[in-house]
């Protein structure tokens, strides 16, 4: 598992369309949406151990990839690709500042939730015989002024939020047109990313 995992993060660090990019950067550009990718869009396979138990794994079992909306990857909209020895992940969310929360709720609440709440619905018939989940954090109860009978009372009581669907991974991931069999899958997150933007997302997160 660790040499087949091994063999595509090399595929996805050094080899793409451009020499010295990252599949990430190629992956970011071909999307229709402006992302921010950096040395951090590649996570290191190395497990940091000062943290970890005794005879925790040295090294990762998958290599997860980032590109962001905004100068700021800790709380601009994300965008994720997970790959291990026999899968990929694709996943769209963010973290929440308050000021995020609060705007999450409104939009959520709101007339704005029906189009979340229809995303998901078509991305879960989408990928119904794939591993899908709508993650993140909640709260026990749905917050005031909502209350438990609303329609998308499981999203309000969302304090983080990410959804995310696994695909088998292909036969030639360790060829050129992995790229663009990955651009493909991950675009169909866009519309859930471009709703975080527009609805969620505060450039100014000092709140």
């Amino acid at each position: 598992m660790r040499r087949a995992t091994a063999a595509i993060a090399r595929r996805c660090t050094a080899v793409s369309s451009s020499p010295r990019a990252p599949l990430i950067e190629d992956v970011a550009a071909a999307l229709d949406v402006p992302l921010t990718t950096s040395r951090g869009s590649v996570s290191p396979l190395h497990a940091d151990l000062r943290f970890a138990q005794a005879g925790a794994p040295r090294y990762k079992d998958h290599l997860l990839l980032t590109a962001w909306h905004g100068p700021d990857k800790k709380t601009g909209p994300t965008l994720w690709i997970r790959v291990d020895s026999s899968s990929v992940g694709f996943a769209s969310g963010m973290a929440f500042t308050p000021a995020m929360r609060e705007r999450w709720r409104a939009a959520v609440g709101g007339s704005g939730g029906t189009r979340i709440a229809s995303l998901l619905d078509e991305l879960r018939v989408r990928h119904g015989r794939h591993e899908f989940e709508v993650a993140g954090d909640s709260v026990r109860r749905v917050p005031p002024p909502w209350t438990e009978a609303h329609p998308r009372a499981d999203l309000l009581r969302k304090t983080g939020f990410q959804v995310r669907f696994r695909v088998p991974l292909p036969r030639d991931a360790v060829r050129p047109g992995f790229g663009r069999w990955c651009t493909e899958r991950l675009s169909e997150l866009l519309p859930t990313h471009r709703w975080l933007v527009k609805h969620v997302y505060v450039k100014d997160t000092a709140g």
